[in-house]
């Protein structure tokens, strides 16, 4: 039996479904996503850096207590002028909190403003701390706005990858964080895209090499980094706490929450001193949070903005290795086009010397066809065609060569040796160092210094370059910032959760691949002093997860930190220039299996990458019915 319903009862009711839905999301959202009493003020302070002052301009304020905001400065737009006017400024306030601390009697005009800044019963250790924390951020309305607008183009896809994954819809925002959508971005150290990669963690998802570098992709960057805030998560039961590990690393993350004893991030924000947790750290959560309520209501802060359109492209899946121009004449398609829409392809294929790779996917807006895919790849000509990559040259560094000089040498430009080997901004090159040359210089090869590289160092040497253009680090933190850490090899391995720090009473967790010899020859010990500190038999092997002493009567806690970390940093880029991560599938332990059949047999995924993924498990007590989570790996 039906029954009617009229116009007014089914607007109605469908006004009251929306209105549920609605309702759970905005819980289901805060959940995921709380923002603490004690953040608030963090929070309202990187609204107004992304909506009330512009990259002319910024705010002296502390840092730490953002809802101190001293002055907004205005800035000439000349870094040298710029420096001395922020340096000025921070000086005027660090006299005048001095003069607080020694005296509140017969304040002028400024003092008061500063001491009613910080309130009346601020302490004088309270003034004498701020004097060191005076900070200078940089407005960032022009680049949300233009974010916003860039946004557009890749909305419907992060969305859709988002939703395939159950991931939170809030994540969309990210971007806007580290890159203000602009897909050139390139900091200083190192992170590509718009989502920010590093090199170490986007090889683990992508394929990253001298002819393509899928960070600089939007559409492939966006399903990378769904992978790893999910790995994250999974890692840290915590939205806010993963969304940290995503800047700080899982293994950071994972420490500070120990440390603190909580998973709550307003304590861990508020109070923890990790070496490297600096302002960036502890600004990740709440920036984001800014930025969602920005990204979600944009007529609230900026007047009009107009969002890209997606480009509705046709995916063509290249069959044979390819010039680029061949690809573009019969794709009728201007290069600079072509370049913009298939960002991962690096400068040595769009300058003719490298080709495009055999079973690569071009993007070719579908506005632009005059025919069918199929129809335009079989236009190309036999003889453009070619079954292998262009071949390389290589030269093997000699005393007194320069990049310049083996550049001249062998009839090529700096800026195609720089690119082909990931030289950095000072082109670096070391006496045996192997350089990458393209085929297609003006010298003949049997002039010049050539060698071909053994495996192990051609491995070493395929690097992607820095893309042509260059933007500045994501809008959290200026550069300039003295409280950020120096890129080291440590802080580009931002997906390994594993704890590679000394702990206080000396001893450190065991890894996967880690073997006495190892540690002694980091300590510049005798691996019999190491058995012997640990009441181990010879013989006795190390066991996955527990503990081990060490003596640092050679070598310093940090010095075998950077050791330690060098050694996992080349095995892991080493595997992961072969193998990316694809996916990950839970698997229950059944009676009979051992670690050694799941790892080399069955799954035949390394030791130390099931670690990664199970980092608290003990694989030492691994009982049929356990449950453990296997990365599956592709061919990269």
């Amino acid at each position: 039996m039906y029954r009617l319903v009229s116009p007014r009862s089914s607007l109605l009711y469908s006004l009251m479904v929306c209105t549920a839905l609605m309702s759970s999301a905005i819980t289901q959202a805060a959940e995921n996503f709380p923002r603490p009493e004690e953040l608030k003020a963090d929070v309202a302070f990187w609204t107004s850096v992304y909506t009330d002052v512009d990259t002319k301009s910024g705010y002296i304020h502390d840092a730490y207590d953002l809802a101190v905001v001293y002055e907004t400065l205005e800035l000439t737009g000349r870094r040298r002028e710029d420096e001395r006017l922020i340096e000025a400024a921070k000086g005027r306030y660090r006299a005048i909190l001095e003069g607080l601390t020694e005296s509140r009697e017969g304040q002028d005009g400024e003092q008061q403003r500063v001491l009613a800044l910080w309130g009346s019963d601020a302490t004088h250790s309270q003034l004498r701390n701020a004097t060191d924390n005076l900070r200078f951020q940089r407005g960032q309305s022009d680049r949300f706005r233009e974010g916003l607008a860039r946004s557009g183009e890749w909305h419907n896809h992060i969305s859709d990858v988002l939703a395939a994954k159950n991931l939170p819809p809030e994540l969309a925002a990210l971007p806007h964080v580290e890159s203000s959508f602009n897909p050139n971005a390139y900091s200083s150290v190192g992170a590509a895209g718009i989502w920010q990669f590093t090199r170490s963690t986007g090889r683990r998802y992508m394929h990253i090499d001298y002819v393509i570098d899928e960070r600089m992709d939007p559409f492939v960057a966006t399903d990378a980094a769904a992978q790893l805030l999910e790995h994250n998560y999974q890692l840290t039961g915590t939205w806010p706490l993963a969304l940290t590990a995503y800047n700080h690393g899982a293994s950071g993350i994972r420490r500070a929450s120990k440390q603190m004893g909580t998973t709550d991030i307003a304590p861990i924000v508020r109070n923890y001193k990790g070496r490297s947790f600096g302002f960036a750290s502890r600004n990740f959560y709440v920036s984001f949070l800014a930025a969602v309520e920005v990204s979600e209501n944009p007529e609230r802060y900026f007047s009009t903005v107009s969002k890209k359109t997606p480009v509705d492209y046709a995916q063509v899946t290249v069959p044979d290795y390819l010039v680029v121009d061949s690809f573009a004449r019969a794709f009728n398609t201007d290069l600079e086009e072509l370049k913009e829409h298939n960002r991962a392809l690096l400068d040595p294929v769009w300058r003719g010397k490298k080709r495009i790779p055999q079973g690569y996917t071009m993007r070719v807006p579908r506005a632009n066809l005059s025919d069918t895919p199929e129809q335009l790849l079989a236009a190309i000509p036999g003889e453009e065609r070619f079954s292998e990559q262009t071949p390389d040259l290589y030269h093997k560094v000699v005393p007194g060569d320069t990049v310049s000089e083996i550049a001249s040498r062998y009839g090529h430009s700096i800026r195609d040796v720089v690119a082909m080997n990931g030289l950095n901004k000072r082109y670096h090159i070391r006496i045996g160092q192997v350089l990458r040359l393209p085929i297609g210089g003006t010298v003949s090869s049997a002039e010049v210094n050539t060698a071909s590289p053994p495996e192990s160092q051609q491995a070493s040497i395929a690097v992607a370059p820095e893309p042509p253009t260059v933007a500045a680090v994501g809008p959290t933190v200026e550069p300039a910032d003295s409280d950020e850490p120096a890129i080291i090899v440590g802080a580009e391995m931002t997906a390994d959760p594993s704890d590679y720090t000394v702990a206080q009473n000396d001893s450190i967790e065991i890894q996967a691949t880690e073997t006495l010899g190892h540690y002694a020859e980091w300590l510049d010990l005798r691996a019999s002093q190491l058995r012997h500190l640990n009441g181990m038999a010879y013989g006795r092997p190390l066991v996955i997860g527990h503990r081990f002493k060490l003596d640092f009567s050679q070598v310093s806690p940090e010095n075998f930190e950077s050791r330690r970390l060098a050694y996992q940093h080349d095995l892991q880029q080493s595997f992961f220039m072969a193998w990316q991560i694809s996916n990950t599938r839970k698997h229950v332990i059944a009676p009979g299996e051992s670690l050694w059949v799941l790892t080399r047999r069955q799954f035949k995924v390394p030791m130390w990458l099931l670690r990664q993924y199970n980092p608290d498990l003990d694989f030492d007590k691994l009982h049929p019915g356990t449950v453990i989570l296997i990365p599956e790996l592709v061919e990269a």
